[in-house]
């Protein structure tokens, strides 16, 4: 029992000094960013869901600090409406950093009422992904969000900054995307919601991730349904 504590303390210290090196390449170190992937490779029809661009103003954009952003607002013949958001960030510099929605959300006046992840994907190839559910006293919405990185999918906060950090002090690519989806979820069928915001991600997910792998497949080819 007393070297349990001498070693805990060498590994906050170590913590600490690995923490204070971040932040000093954080804030002086100019890094390299990465050619940007074309995101245009994201299809804007999916199946019965055709989309229309977001208008994201000036000010928010530059904020926000990301090399390149998707914001879609997918909508079917019923009236069903899915809004993506993607933020590609070649590096993580002081005023370029990806945020959690966790702190976004509630910044914004939205509450969080549930939280918990969720398995997306076919057998053998799901990926673990963030999911929220979000009210501001008059509409609630179904959140799905993860961050994509060279390693693969993240959904914690902590461990996408450990990854930054590590990557970071050992000077290779730390570029990173924050990928989200949601949708308004019906107080008459709340599962609803969740079960249509599911088949939509697994349906698009994959061609993001192409998307961000370099590996694009051309927008002239949309996805629709029966087609």
């Amino acid at each position: 029992m007393d070297q349990v504590k001498p070693i805990r303390i060498v590994t906050l210290l170590l913590l600490i000094v690995a923490l204070t090196v971040y932040t000093y390449m954080l804030r002086y170190r100019e890094a390299q960013r990465p050619p940007s992937p074309n995101l245009a490779g994201i299809p804007t029809v999916i199946g019965e869901y055709e989309s229309t661009e977001a208008y994201q103003p000036a000010e928010a954009l530059l904020l926000l600090g990301a090399d390149a952003t998707v914001f879609r607002t997918y909508r079917n013949a019923g009236g069903h409406t899915i809004w993506l958001f993607l933020g590609y960030f070649g590096t993580q510099q002081e005023n370029s950093q990806i945020h959690s929605p966790k702190h976004c959300y509630p910044g914004a006046g939205w509450d969080i009422v549930e939280e918990g992840t969720l398995r997306i994907g076919p057998p053998g190839a799901e990926a673990s992904v963030k999911r929220l559910v979000i009210s501001d006293g008059r509409e609630q919405r179904e959140v799905v969000y993860w961050f994509d990185t060279r390693g693969g999918v993240i959904t914690n906060e902590f461990a996408l900054k450990w990854y930054q950090m590590k990557s970071a002090l050992l000077q290779q690519p730390q570029a990173a995307a924050f990928v989200r989806f949601s949708t308004e979820v019906s107080p008459a069928a709340p599962e609803h919601a969740r079960t249509e915001l599911i088949r939509f991600i697994e349906a698009i997910g994959p061609r993001i991730t192409e998307t961000l792998r370099g590996r694009t497949v051309p927008a002239a080819e949309p996805e629709r349904k029966g087609g």
